[in-house]
């Protein structure tokens, strides 16, 4: 097989300018009325990429842990809003604005209401945009994004790890605005999310091209819980928001006022004004409160956890050596029967997520837990971790109220409804004889070595499909990470499973002088040692997986229901599919490319 050829692309700046403006008065004026009024609001307060004036002082643990109420799914349609509200995010900070997901603004909030639907039950929601513009955050125009005619904040939503057609996906170019204005391929505002897959949790949020970086950081992100008659027996021993407990992992950095402070001075202004490579907060907020305490009782607990940070990455421990996470499912749903996993800390990527139980039972009234954060930022290579950043929330331990006569199950009942509901959604797939496609993870810099773009493929957003895979057919996808970075790269409709990866010489692979297709050991290799099975964090059906730099990360991926079924609509429908980095930073400049379904053969 031929050696890969590595195309290195240089760019220059440019403001991106409305389809037609110059024939167009009237939505010049418009235009350049909503930039100005976009300048006046930023540039108060000027802040600069990853050297962010420091938040102000929060006592750490004095709010109690936020539980977003449930909202259950029916046949009818449910309508979901996006809204501009203010919240507090902590009790010694001014309320924060933020955008956020509800049926009325008065019910809006971050995180927005969980969704619960029922396997093979659809649920039909109808989403509407209520936000006026300008944004709250800083948009860079100089990177492609949606740039309505007539002005205000778009949206579209994402139903992320959900298998969909294509017109309910969220794709990235189907946006719409308050005023009317509607993205290429924008055809409804009704999605229909069937369900059929295996029980898990997702999540919804924002997916606009080119701003889903703002908001989501503005809150635009709410749970999705999908449950099945097979996993009843959990629900039954841990009810959510009792003794199920969504944890959603995000961090943000403040203004005294209370506001977002979000960079508006990028890392390379000369090409990009606001665009900065990685947004990283100082202060970490779980289910929208800074830093908060959760009182538990000695018991089993089960925690599910999203991260739903930008950029940052969490390691997460708990302080008391002798308590152990059970870790029983991870983003396509649970682990197969007898294979959970009793791990010490938790590897939680941007958009990953992770079910585990907790055992309390062993502790004593009035003991203290906390969970800590041991990742760097950017990871892995670190640079930007202020100390509160490894704190992330306390748990404490209270005693029975009296009368209490169900003190919880034993971990053997745990165990048993575990199995019971993991049985049966973990079909084998054999990837021997399946394509290989070979895709490079790229970031190009400027001449003081600040990033500008980032890539997949050597191809932006705009350029043609170029994979174009068929339904039921399997395929092993390669990562080669040529960054310095490791990225969570996600794949919309499908699951996958993360093979192996394998260290190799970026540099000859980039100079041409090595080949990856030969294997380690052989003349003329990139490799530089043997194939490494996948790390325990990123075992499982997976729909995001790390990719470590100066390595290729293997998926295998079969383009068919990951509960082994065909899929119960047609996945070969315009518009189709995106596969990015969910590092949203790197998502919108430009590391996200398209891809389409092809019927089988």
């Amino acid at each position: 097989m031929a050696g890969i050829q590595l195309k290195v692309i240089h760019r220059k700046a440019s403001l991106k300018q409305p389809k037609n403006m110059c024939g167009n008065t009237n939505a010049l004026r418009v235009t350049i009325a909503v930039w100005l009024l976009q300048v006046i609001a930023t540039c108060a307060q000027n802040s600069v990429c990853q050297n962010l004036a420091a938040s102000p002082t929060l006592t750490m643990f004095v709010d109690q842990l936020p539980i977003p109420p449930a909202i259950h799914l029916t046949n009818a349609t449910l309508s979901v809003g996006a809204f501009k509200i203010n919240q507090k995010l902590h009790r010694d900070l001014p309320p924060t604005t933020l955008y956020a997901y509800g049926q009325t603004i008065s019910d809006a909030m971050y995180p927005a209401a969980t969704l619960e639907a029922r396997r093979n039950q659809p649920a039909h929601v109808y989403y509407t945009n209520n936000i006026a513009g300008p944004h709250i955050l800083p948009i860079d125009r100089t990177i492609h994004w949606a740039n309505p005619l007539h002005g205000g904040v778009p949206i579209v939503t994402h139903l992320h790890g959900a298998e969909v057609q294509s017109y309910s996906d969220g794709h990235p170019d189907a946006w719409f605005t308050q005023n009317g204005d509607h993205g290429p391929t924008y055809t409804t505002q009704n999605y229909t999310y069937p369900n059929a897959q295996n029980p898990t949790m997702l999540w919804y949020h924002d997916h606009v091209v080119g701003i889903t970086r703002l908001n989501v950081l503005a809150g635009l992100a709410g749970l999705y819980m999908l449950r099945s008659d097979q996993d009843q027996c959990l629900t039954d021993l841990f009810p959510y928001g009792q003794f199920e407990i969504p944890i959603v992992l995000k961090d943000l950095q403040f203004w005294s006022n209370g506001s977002i402070n979000f960079p508006n001075i990028g890392d390379s202004p000369a090409t990009h004004p606001q665009w900065c490579p990685e947004y990283f907060g100082d202060t970490i907020v779980v289910n929208g409160k800074a830093w908060p305490t959760l009182t538990v009782h000695p018991r089993c607990y089960r925690f599910r956890f999203l991260n739903g940070a930008n950029a940052r990455f969490f390691n997460i421990s708990m302080s008391n050596p002798r308590l152990s996470f059970t870790k029983i499912a991870t983003d396509g749903g649970y682990l197969p029967p007898g294979q959970s996993q009793v791990v010490k800390s938790l590897m939680i990527a941007p958009a990953e997520r992770v079910d585990v139980i907790i055992d309390f039972k062993n502790l004593t009234p009035g003991s203290v837990v906390y969970f800590n954060n041991s990742a760097p930022a950017p990871f892995p290579g670190g640079g930007f971790n202020p100390p509160q950043t490894n704190s992330v929330m306390q748990i404490k331990v209270a005693a029975w109220p009296s009368g209490t006569t169900n003190f919880g199950n034993s971990s053997t009942d745990v165990m048993r409804c575990v199995n019971q509901a993991s049985s049966g959604y973990f079909p084998s797939r054999d990837f021997n004889g399946s394509l290989h496609r070979y895709l490079t993870l790229q970031e190009f810099d400027d001449a003081n070595g600040s990033p500008i773009v980032s890539l997949l493929g050597n191809k932006t957003w705009n350029d043609p499909v170029t994979e174009l895979p068929r339904v039921n057919s399997t395929e092993v996808w390669e990562m080669i990470n040529l960054t310095p970075d490791a990225h969570p790269i996600h794949t919309h409709l499908i699951h996958f499973q993360v093979l192996n990866q394998q260290p190799f010489d970026t540099t000859g692979f980039s100079a041409g002088t090595c080949n990856i297709t030969i294997p380690f050991g052989q003349s003329g290799t990139c490799f530089t040692g043997p194939p490494i099975a996948p790390a325990i964090y990123q075992t499982g059906l997976k729909d995001t997986a790390i990719v470590w730099p100066g390595n290729v990360t293997r998926y295998g991926m079969t383009f068919r229901s990951a509960s082994g079924g065909p899929f119960v609509f047609d996945p070969t429908t315009e518009p189709g599919y995106v596969w990015h980095c969910h590092i949203l930073d790197h998502e919108d400049n430009d590391m996200m490319r398209p891809y389409k379904v092809l019927p089988a053969v």
